[in-house]
């Protein structure tokens, strides 16, 4: 048994690689810790081991009978629990039915076919921040650019109205700030108000389809796809994971470049494909989902080397762990995107891919999206404000707590 582990901890939430690594150290596929919460966990952090979990069915994402029931007199209980009933909480053959839909809307054509809005939209957001780097001197990185460019293209994505999509970043916001950040009530009210959005907007889509990727989920529900039900998780997951995944993506890319500045010297230089490698070197180093969803054995599962995964134990995948695993990756705590480009002799290390979307069934489908809103974002940012520089001491600054996702909850900038 391991030392109390308390995901909350600020320090620990801002730097957990010292952690991750005395557990791969130990050489075990999996090893079992306490949780602060008084609950136990397997926590599994090897590159090798990690592939081989996410891909084993004996580990089933299905939550246990009864997690995620709402209380009945609580409106805000009864719009989260709508959450639970989404792919990721799902198995074979639920969840290849689930993920069938979801992959026909996600085609590579009809991604690629959001660059130009998105440059639009980064555009927009871009002298918003000068706008405010030029009124009060400091910005910050993520309530002004990481988190509304995200939301704003997954609203693209769900066909949400221009009108109405202020009300959906406000919404957002709130359910995904953490709770110190709020006033009382304020994220149980966004609940309530996105669930009932959500049910409208459903019902406008079987109306008045559009030529959006969600109005592609809706026709297929009518031919006999989605219940009503699994609709409204979906567009709740499609929320979620769009803009969680990829606020992290761009807010660590931003403040890595911002300590790095001559790998943002080199992106500067090296065109497209040197942005690209920084996408992707951010999404091995600074992973922006920590762990994957949890998994319960479903039955007793031996991992070799001595460790037995008893029936029922929860497991988490650490991403942010198996991507700095120095048996799969040369320097892993450093940042290096040039890892990433073609050395001449096809060794780069796209081959040797990081796990931050995830492996096996469960691979993330919005990964094409995260790429392609990093790749146009991080480059637009960076080449209209030049100078830029952190307004903080990059060690004090505060991080998203928990084991599931990981992010700088602030990138404060100026411009000298």
């Amino acid at each position: 048994m391991h030392d109390l582990l308390n995901p909350a901890d600020p320090g620990f939430a801002r730097d957990p690689y010292p952690y991750y690594a005395r557990l791969r150290a130990e050489g075990r596929p999996a090893a079992r810790v306490a949780l602060a919460n008084g609950t136990h966990a397997w926590l599994v952090t090897g590159y090798r081991q990690a592939r081989e979990v996410l891909a084993d069915a004996r580990f089933s994402n299905v939550p246990p009978s009864g997690a995620g029931r709402p209380r009945p007199d609580s409106p805000a209980q009864r719009a989260r629990a709508c959450l639970a009933r989404h792919m990721l909480n799902s198995d074979a053959p639920d969840h290849s039915r689930l993920r069938r839909f979801t992959t026909a809307a996600f085609t590579p054509r009809r991604v690629d076919a959001l660059r130009s809005r998105i440059e639009e939209l980064t555009d927009k957001l871009v002298a918003e921040v000068a706008g405010e780097l030029a009124a009060g001197g400091t910005a910050d990185l993520v309530d002004s650019f990481a988190f509304p460019l995200p939301v704003l293209v997954i609203g693209e994505v769900l066909g949400v109205p221009e009108a109405d999509r202020a009300d959906l970043r406000a919404w957002t916001y709130r359910v995904g700030s953490p709770a110190d950040a709020l006033a009382a009530g304020e994220a149980d009210e966004a609940w309530v108000r996105l669930h009932a959005y959500f049910t409208e907007l459903i019902a406008r889509k079987r109306r008045e389809p559009g030529e959006d990727l969600f109005s592609t989920l809706v026709r297929d529900t009518d031919e006999g796809g989605l219940d009503d039900g699994e609709l409204l998780a979906m567009a709740f997951l499609l929320l979620f994971a769009g803009y969680e995944t990829t606020m992290n993506l761009l807010a660590s890319a931003s403040l890595l470049l911002l300590t790095h500045p001559g790998e943002l010297a080199a992106a500067h230089h090296g065109g497209p494909e040197r942005w690209a490698a920084v996408v992707e070197e951010t999404l091995r180093h600074a992973s922006p989902l920590e762990g994957t969803t949890w998994r319960r054995a479903a039955t007793e599962v031996d991992l070799g080397g001595g460790t037995v995964i008893p029936a029922g134990a929860s497991v988490l995948v650490v991403l942010a762990s198996a991507n700095r695993d120095p048996e799969r990756f040369a320097s892993p705590d450093a940042f290096l995107p040039g890892r990433y480009l073609d050395a001449g002799d096809g060794a780069g290390e796209r081959a040797a891919a990081h796990l931050a979307f995830g492996h096996g069934p469960h691979f993330c489908l919005g990964s094409r999206l995260a790429r392609l809103e990093g790749a146009v974002a991080l480059p637009r940012l960076f080449s209209a404000l030049r100078g830029l520089e952190l307004a903080a001491d990059p060690s004090g600054l505060p991080y998203r707590p928990g084991l599931l996702v990981r992010g700088p909850r602030r990138v404060p900038v100026r411009v000298p």
